[in-house]
């Protein structure tokens, strides 16, 4: 069971991500938000075996980024 404290600190990172792409591909943290907690890097992020959020909200955005890159490449082929 994850605590309140690494809650807050997934909460805040998913936060802090969502507000660098957002601001990266100039979209609305709204519009953002939707997206990345529907995401498998969301799933990652509050699953805290992986630990995702100790490397905190760059590397979250970072991995984000890169699952939106592996599934428009798959749509394409």
């Amino acid at each position: 069971m994850v605590n309140d404290k690494i809650l807050f600190s997934m909460d805040l990172v998913a936060l802090m991500a969502i507000e660098e792409i957002a601001e990266k591909e100039h979209k609305s943290k709204e519009d953002i938000l939707i997206s990345f907690m529907e995401s498998n890097t969301a799933k990652i992020l509050y699953n805290d075996s992986t630990k995702l959020w100790w490397d905190g909200p760059a590397a979250t955005a970072e991995e984000y980024e890169k699952e939106i890159a592996r599934s428009i490449s798959s749509l394409s082929k």
